[in-house]
């Protein structure tokens, strides 16, 4: 069912297709409709291989949904002999070109690639401000960056969803500058839009959220990153071989795919049969209806598991509010080094919220801090910033500094503003989504890390001892999801910091450990439930000072746990 529009302007969306991917980029355009709130105006690019019983085709499907659609065949000075030098096609690097080819009454345009599905409104990327560089788009870890030379602080893209200003581009001719790259030198282009793209805005664009292109990086591989949010605004079928048409192999949102994709069949137009598993002899007859038996039994128990797991996080939450309401009602940090900090709602984001209003959270950690609260930091990153107990904690610390906090999830980034608000240190916290290397390369500063095995992939580097010689860091290592990670890492930072290696305190110690008098009444097994933070394993912690000296500052005393 369509969504109620209000009467307003309409969202402008760009598609650059050929022939052969017109039913797909249909089905993306309908996901469009089907989301969004207000009117939506698509804008169709081609190159001249859509004929005007297509054009009509598709006019009537979209205009039957409410739309509007225009198409704009690409002109004659296109530079089409980049096709000469790669194997992609030319349609590529159309949206390099978008400001020449639209009307120049058209200004703000979201472009998607065709097998994008959306799911929510977008129409914050609508509002974005798109600074000087007229272009908004979700960056990616990738080796492209030293292939083409960039610094190496830089960031990659992913082209699959743009928003651009196009008066911005008109205004600084940046079509014509990145065409004139093309045919400079075309063989360097790997990955044709995207590449340009990087070298063309390597001195920075505004970064999107990864909720609004969440690629195979978040479904594929043993390194998959964790979904940004439950309720991704667009989901890009990225990935050789990985789309939803191309195989049976399951993909969270395979079916919300198929069920637009009829929608598109039923309007006349032709669409893959969905991808089945082959069956081989043994798939069938008595040993298949076993082997389905089985997996059905299989099935039903990781359902129950779940569920015990669903329910013990609900039970272990509301417990968690039970022991705030009882011992820290007040919702301020106690003790500890970043005493004071007051959170604005009982919310903890993949932690306990009572040992940290209580000043016991990470104790082990708090003589560091002492002693770190000695240097004049200029920049302090917390990557893996959950809801903001570090980040805002150092900005309380360090009023100095300039403090950036990276968070994956998008609850928890709203909640690390609504933290920095509450604290009136706003204006100097910035909030970033996903941390890439070059983020943190020739950083001179403190960087706090805590990404649940991801430090592997984010620090684990080539180029670690010249990109953090002068940073100091805090890492929290977690073996249980990359077994030897601290030993590598450690050996990778002995030769340009002072390596300490902290061990966790189990659950069960803590209160041996910590003796607070709110919890003076109580057994050590209950004090061990109000202050433990349930880790799921052994846990360890690099602390890295750099062997470059940070300047000594004046501080404050904190009152320790």
């Amino acid at each position: 069912m369509d969504c109620q529009r209000t009467p307003s302007e309409s969202l402008r969306f760009v598609y650059t297709i050929n022939r052969d991917y017109i039913p797909f980029a249909l089905v993306s355009i309908q996901s469009v409709i089907n989301s969004q709130t207000r009117p939506s105006a698509f804008h169709i690019v081609h190159d001249g291989d859509l004929n005007d019983i297509d054009q009509a085709k598709m006019r009537r499907l979209i205009d039957a949904k409410g739309a509007t659609v225009d198409f704009h065949r690409v002109g004659d000075d296109f530079p089409r002999q980049f096709g000469e030098h790669s194997s992609w096609d030319v349609s590529v690097l159309f949206r390099l070109a978008l400001p020449q080819i639209l009307p120049v009454d058209i200004d703000r345009v979201l472009y998607l690639d065709g097998d994008t599905l959306v799911r929510r409104p977008l129409d914050e990327l609508f509002q974005l401000d798109l600074g000087q560089s007229g272009l908004a788009a979700v960056p990616e870890a990738h080796p492209a960056v030293q292939r083409l030379g960039l610094p190496l602080d830089s960031a990659y893209l992913n082209s699959g969803v743009l928003a651009i200003d196009l008066s911005t581009w008109r205004s600084n001719r940046t079509s014509q500058t990145m065409l004139d790259r093309v045919m400079q030198d075309p063989d360097r282009w790997v990955y044709p839009d995207q590449d340009i793209l990087a070298v063309q805005f390597a001195d920075g664009w505004t970064r999107l959220a990864p909720e609004y292109n969440v690629t195979h990086r978040f479904f594929a591989g043993p390194s998959s990153l964790p979904l940004p949010t439950s309720d991704p605004h667009i989901v890009h079928f990225t990935g050789q071989g990985l789309k939803p048409w191309q195989t049976s192999r399951p993909h969270p949102y395979a079916d919300e795919f198929w069920a637009v994709a009829e929608v598109v069949r039923d309007a006349g137009f032709e669409l893959p049969d969905r991808p089945q598993k082959k069956r081989r002899w043994y798939q069938r007859g008595p040993i298949a209806a076993y082997g389905i038996h089985r997996r059905g039994v299989r099935q039903q128990r990781r359902q129950r598991a779940e569920a015990e797991r669903h329910s013990r996080r609900a039970m272990l939450q509301a417990r968690d509010r039970e022991m705030v309401l009882q011992f820290a009602s007040e919702m301020t940090v106690r003790r500890g080094p970043f005493a004071g900090l007051c959170y604005p709602e009982a919310y903890s984001h993949g932690s306990t919220l009572a040992p940290k209003l209580l000043g016991t959270y990470e104790a082990e950690l708090q003589p560091i801090f002492e002693r770190l609260l000695g240097k004049d930091y200029p920049v302090i990153v917390d990557v893996g910033g959950a809801e903001g107990y570090y980040a805002i904690g150092c900005a309380l610390r360090w009023p100095d500094a300039r403090v950036v906090a990276y968070e994956l999830q998008r609850e928890a980034r709203a909640a690390i503003a609504e933290m920095a608000a509450a604290n009136g240190v706003a204006d100097r916290v910035a909030i970033q989504a996903e941390c890439m290397f070059g983020d943190l390369y020739g950083k001179r500063g403190l960087v706090i890390c805590d990404i649940e095995g991801g430090e592997a992939d984010l620090l684990v580097n080539d180029l670690a001892a010249e990109a953090f010689a002068d940073c100091d860091f805090i890492i929290e290592t977690h073996e249980m999801f990359r077994a030897g990670i601290c030993e590598r890492l450690y050996d990778q930072f002995a030769s340009t910091h002072h390596v300490t290696v902290i061990d966790a305190v189990l659950d069960e110690q803590r209160p041996q450990h910590w003796s607070l008098p709110e919890l003076a009444n109580l057994s050590e097994p209950r004090q061990a439930q109000v202050i433990g933070e349930r880790r799921g394993g052994p846990m360890q912690w690099l602390v890295c000072e750099s062997r470059n000296d940070f300047p000594q500052r004046q501080t404050t005393t904190a009152r320790a746990a």
